[in-house]
């Protein structure tokens, strides 16, 4: 009972205090523009939410949408110098696959060098090629090579023109040890040569 008859208490001195200001029209007035626009805020901010969280999420989308734009154009820019850079070098192409085939041509090692003989006027005695694999290696960027060695006899200036088709052959060539002897077996003074060497591809 006690309790009831304290809240009455406090709530008539709350109406006698606030009852003096209702009563002045200006402050009625003042009191209910500020309820109004507090209510108007209140209940805006929750009308107006959703269209605030659109926008910053399509600002958002918007600066990722540029941010992209420039990564393509940079890769864009990328193609284009690649593309002027290889027509640059698109005629040399043939070139580097000839100097480094994409498997080991073995077979065309050995008919090169037996055209240079023919060509030089040498007689080729013997010729021997390092295993390869026949079929072809995966792809990787890893440069594989393998041996040769040969044995030939001729004259020195034959000799010297097969040196010179060997080293300013297209495909690269590297010559490990020479070897030159006196031909004893005939009497005519030529050379016998041995030549051990390797040739590269990359797969």
């Amino acid at each position: 009972m006690l309790p009831s008859i304290v809240q009455q208490h406090y709530i008539k001195r709350a109406y006698n205090r606030f009852t003096p200001i209702l009563k002045n029209k200006k402050t009625t007035s003042y009191f209910t523009i500020t309820l109004s626009l507090l209510s108007l805020s209140f209940f805006g901010l929750f009308a107006i939410r959703p269209t605030l969280i659109t926008a910053v999420s399509l600002i958002k989308s918007v600066s990722e949408l540029k941010n992209l734009n420039i990564d393509y154009e940079n890769k864009i820019g990328s193609i284009v110098k690649a593309q002027s850079e290889y027509e640059q070098i698109r005629d040399n192409l043939p070139y580097l696959q000839s100097a480094l085939p994409s498997n080991a041509l073995f077979h065309k090692l050995a008919k090169a060098l037996e055209i240079f003989a023919d060509r030089s006027n040498i007689s080729l005695n013997q010729l021997q090629i390092d295993s390869v694999p026949v079929s072809n290696l995966p792809s990787s960027d890893k440069v594989q090579k393998y041996g040769f060695s040969l044995v030939a006899n001729g004259s020195y200036p034959n000799i010297s023109s097969y040196l010179l088709h060997l080293v300013n052959w297209k495909r690269i060539v590297t010559i490990d040890s020479l070897d030159f002897t006196q031909d004893i077996s005939t009497s005519s003074g030529n050379i016998r040569i041995t030549i051990k060497g390797n040739t590269y591809y990359e797969p």
